[in-house]
């Protein structure tokens, strides 16, 4: 009996552990997701293919989708109702956040946006201005182009007046003359534009001030909140395609072109787009998918200055991914090894760069942006920090060079600098902007700088891009920030280039009023902290550090400096005596200082009367300018402009072979309908004459008064038949319209198409012509 126990416990127990086995040996199922692209498949999404080929999603657990871009959808309403779990979109999505939609950013991969205007060399469209009352093809459905509605808010052109144009067929329609220019991406149009020699001009946002993020990883709040873990795998697969399609970008090249190429896009436009794409990215100078938030927070109140969004009222905290692994550092053994070897590290530092590093004038110890991370690091790693304060910057960088200090705090990757130094991702980011004297108008571009004297401190970022890139700017270099400002100010130099945060600093406590930032450039400071290169264990160390400090920590510097909030704390009791001893000239000077503000106040009263005269006046001129233009009767054009327009039109359409025709109009026996039913009746009819007209035209056509009872109508990119057309249906129209006074009227049309050689005169005649072979054969007829 024992025996016979014994062999159905075993046999159960084995089938026990192959049931275990084969359970292991199943495969985990994974999650299914969808990401919804924000336009055709190109290069514009190698890495998303790139984590797809290479099995960086299903690392994750992740089964992923990529689904083309429908312009007939809203692609983010697409991932906000859960059709699609991500998407792709620019920063468009800062308005939708605004209106509160429940998004989530999780990653910008463009750090900088590839939207643009793009207008044709010969049109000489050249400026934002240019396009004041011009046709622009753009987005239909508001998903992209944020950057460019910004620039035209900031230059005034949507103020002044811009026609809109749908966004289909645009560069074909921008090649007809149909539209003067077109919404583009720079790393697309312009290339397939020159492939078929077509001369382009490129106005870029960025060289006006909107430099905003390009294509945003984004997401639903509901995933976010409910799918944390999946969001931060996404993350990690989405930056891990995207390393590697730009590390291996004929690679991908030749994958888009076997499997993806719904477009048909040749090997060379491919290959070009992934050249242009690798600025936008700027994964040299910032990390891949890093998401600053005071530049988010600056975009926000941009948008908001420009009313292109209302006033942000939720924050920006909702608005960004943040990973739940907290503040946990994940140190290998040899990085904990290395920080128990050294638990004092050398610190190269600038004390002549505030905000972020300079010395206390009253106390003699550092301070800045610099010094609070140095504070939270040191808490973190458990280590003290030595700053060296007796090196000028040029000092610090050979010491470095020298392996003579463990690291420097504040310090944008440059090629040269990247020949010595290890560098973390970037911990704060600022514009590198053009200070010059309040006399100097906006400097759009670096070409405006050009032959002249422009200082640089000496050895900073600045200095190596402008020497190696803008060759053509004599450089003027100085010790200090400082001394760059005062040149200027003193009218030694014509501009000093350099950190938008420190010049603003400087400017306001040094009292530089006849100072002013006049324009940006195309660089960032991306400020890191950097190791020699014989520290690599510290570089990771200090890399892990900073990710793990949180954007409101972030926030909390940098508006501590920048916004320059006043220290509390004021020593009273060591000043009571001198305030006691100054009481009497404050009373002197209070009753000065009430006769100042009294004083301003009346002027600040005149410059508002004196503003509102202004605007009143410009109303007026406004209003002078319609008159000039118009007919007053019928309130359609009048002769002048008429000979304005068509003048204009018949160069346009000589210039590019293109149709143009025109149609004579007269009423016809008006002055019978004057002489029986009287002047009034007779306006009524030309008034009703013009609304019919203006509501059978499209918005390209161009109709007034050419004189008394006769009108003319100017028919861009429409063919002799096709004007004919137009005018009979006017005809039929006219004739079936009833009258208050029960007449009738009736009207003759004379019609004249351009012909190669033909010059304004001899239009006019021809369609006078055959206005007159109209009426002569009764009248109540169109003539072509």
């Amino acid at each position: 009996m024992k025996s016979a126990a014994y062999f159905p416990n075993r046999w159960s127990g084995l089938v026990v552990i192959l049931l275990l086995m084969f359970a292991v040996a199943l495969p985990v199922r994974a999650e299914q997701v969808v990401i919804q692209l924000k336009w055709l498949h190109q290069f514009q999404f190698a890495g998303y293919y790139a984590a797809l080929e290479q099995g960086y999603f299903a690392e994750e657990g992740l089964d992923v989708v990529l689904r083309e871009r429908s312009m007939e959808h809203d692609n983010i309403d697409q991932v906000l109702s859960g059709e699609a779990h991500y998407g792709i979109a620019d920063a468009i999505l800062l308005s939708m956040y605004a209106q509160g939609r429940d998004l989530v950013l999780v990653a910008p991969i463009f750090q900088h946006s590839p939207n643009v205007l793009m207008t044709l060399r010969s049109s000489g469209i050249r400026t934002p201005r240019d396009l004041v009352g011009r046709r622009l093809s753009f987005y239909d459905n508001n998903t992209d182009g944020i950057a460019i509605l910004a620039m035209l808010a900031e230059q005034g052109v949507l103020r002044d007046g811009l026609i809109r144009e749908h966004w289909s067929q645009r560069t074909e329609r921008l090649l007809s003359g149909e539209v003067d220019a077109v919404a583009a991406y720079s790393t697309n149009e312009p290339n397939v534009m020159r492939e078929l020699g077509h001369p382009v001009h490129i106005i870029d946002p960025k060289h006006y001030g909107m430099d905003f993020y390009g294509d945003i990883f984004f997401t639903s709040g509901e995933e976010a909140r409910n799918h944390p873990e999946r969001v931060e795998r996404m993350r990690r697969a989405v930056i891990r395609g995207w390393h590697y399609a730009l590390d291996n970008k004929e690679e991908l090249v030749e994958l888009i072109h076997a499997r993806y190429n719904t477009q048909g896009k040749s090997r060379t436009a491919l290959m070009s787009e992934a050249l242009g794409l690798e600025p936008l990215i700027a994964r040299h100078t910032v990390e891949l998918g890093h998401l600053d938030a005071g530049r988010l927070d600056y975009m926000l109140g941009l948008l908001a200055r420009h009313r292109i969004i209302e006033p942000d009222q939720y924050g920006i905290d909702r608005l960004v991914f943040e990973s739940s692994r907290g503040n946990q550092l994940d140190l290998t053994e040899e990085e904990e090894a290395f920080l128990r070897a050294n638990p004092r590290l050398t610190v190269g530092i600038d004390t002549q760069w505030p905000p972020f590093d300079f010395l206390d004038a009253r106390t003699g110890r550092l301070r800045g942006i610099s010094q609070d991370y140095l504070d939270i690091l040191s808490e973190l790693l458990g280590v003290s920090f030595d700053p060296l304060l007796n090196l000028s910057w040029p000092e610090v960088l050979d010491a470095a060079a020298n392996n003579q200090l463990d690291l420097i705090t504040s310090i944008t990757s440059t090629p040269d600098r990247r020949s010595f130094l290890e560098f973390t991702q970037p911990y704060v980011r600022s514009p590198m902007v053009i200070v010059t004297g309040q006399q100097v108008d906006f400097v759009t571009s670096m070409e405006q700088l050009h032959g002249r004297p422009v200082a640089v401190v000496r050895d900073y970022a600045s200095d190596e891009w402008l020497s190696s890139s803008h060759p053509l700017i004599p450089l003027v270099r100085t010790a200090t920030t400082l001394q760059g400002l005062q040149a200027v100010a003193a009218g030694e130099v014509y501009a000093f280039v350099d950190n938008l945060a420190v010049v603003s600093y400087l400017i306001r406590n040094e009292g530089l009023a006849n100072l002013k930032v006049s324009g940006q450039t195309p660089y960032f400071f991306d400020l890191s902290m950097a190791t020699p290169q014989d520290r690599p264990e510290l570089r990771s160390i200090l890399d892990k550090a900073l990710a793990s400090i949180t954007q409101q920590q972030h926030a909390e510097i940098y508006d501590r400096w920048v916004s320059l909030q006043p220290e509390p704390g004021f020593p009273w009791q060591r000043m009571l005596l001198p305030v006691l001893s100054m009481l009497a000239l404050l009373l002197v000077l209070g009753g000065y200082t009430l006769y100042l503000q009294r004083l301003n106040q009346r002027i600040r009263q005149f410059n508002n009367r004196l503003q509102a005269a202004e605007l009143e006046l410009l109303e007026k001129n406004r209003q002078l300018e319609l008159v000039s233009v118009t007919d007053k009767l019928t309130g359609v054009y009048n002769r002048h402009h008429l000979d304005k327009v068509l003048s204009e039109q018949l160069s346009l359409a000589s210039r590019h072979q293109r149709p143009l025709s025109v149609v004579l109009f007269d009423l016809d026996y008006f002055k019978e309908v004057n002489d029986t039913y009287g002047h009034q009746a007779g306006d009524r009819v030309l008034q009703c004459f013009a609304e019919l007209v203006r509501s059978k035209i499209r918005t390209s056509d161009v109709f007034g008064r050419w004189g008394g009872e006769e009108f003319l109508l100017i028919c861009p990119e429409t063919t002799l038949k096709q004007a004919v057309s137009v005018a009979d249906k006017i005809r039929l129209a006219l004739q079936d319209l009833p009258f208050d006074e029960g007449l009738k009227q009736h009207v003759s049309a004379g019609v004249m198409a351009l012909s190669p050689g033909m010059n304004l005169d001899q239009l006019l005649s021809g369609v006078d012509k055959q206005l007159y072979i109209a009426k002569a054969s009764g009248r109540n007829q169109v003539v072509g």
